[in-house]
């Protein structure tokens, strides 16, 4: 067996030529650029171009006067209060610029001891009155951040002279487990004190 093997080894089989089936074409793809561009002088001759443009302004227009509302939140009716605690763990070093580590891994940090920000937060629905009223009856830019929930915020900063914020992606509703409006977030050291508050029905 050894030596057919060897034999087999030592002398290959000749290739053969087996011709040519059918007939042959060089591959060629079109460029994706050229495509693309092709695509956007047809869009800009019939006038697709400018449309697309028009309602891209229009929708970034919209969602600047009246972004998505925070979903899930309903209208408080009666007081609640709870504290929130903003402690973390780090999970890993952290360094500064030049590699030195600052803060060792496991360490307990509480950012209210680091932090002087102690303005009052009142998040709100925009589009009720009697939620708006309360918002403005307290404090002012000095002391108070007016952050709606739901609402134009550009026409009420218009309306009222202040400025109004907003949650986008209800950060702050679920740093602070609000399920209620409208809720003011104040500083209690060493937490933070969440209020929620049950206003008239002026809808």
């Amino acid at each position: 067996m050894t030596l057919l093997a060897l034999a087999l080894l030592a002398h290959p089989a000749p290739a053969k030529d087996l011709g040519t089936y059918g007939p042959l074409f060089e591959v060629i793809e079109p460029s994706i650029l050229d495509t693309i561009r092709t695509r956007l002088r047809d869009m800009e001759a019939t006038g697709e171009l400018d449309a697309m443009r028009r309602d891209m302004q229009e929708r970034t227009r919209r969602y600047t006067e009246r972004p998505r509302p925070v979903p899930g939140l309903g209208k408080a009716e009666d007081y609640r209060a709870w504290d929130v605690d903003l402690t973390i763990t780090l999970k890993e070093d952290l360094a500064d610029h030049r590699g030195r580590v600052f803060a060792r891994a496991g360490t307990v940090v509480n950012p209210l001891a680091w932090s002087r920000f102690d303005k009052r937060i009142v998040l709100f629905d925009g589009d009720d009155p009697a939620q708006l009223r309360f918002a403005l009856e307290d404090g002012d830019e000095l002391d108070t951040l007016l952050v709606l929930v739901s609402g134009d915020p550009l026409g009420l900063m218009r309306a009222h002279g202040r400025r109004f914020y907003f949650d986008q992606d209800g950060v702050l509703v679920g740093r602070f487990g609000i399920r209620n409006v409208p809720a003011v977030v104040s500083r209690a050291d060493p937490m933070m004190r969440v209020e929620e508050f049950a206003v008239g029905d002026e809808r």
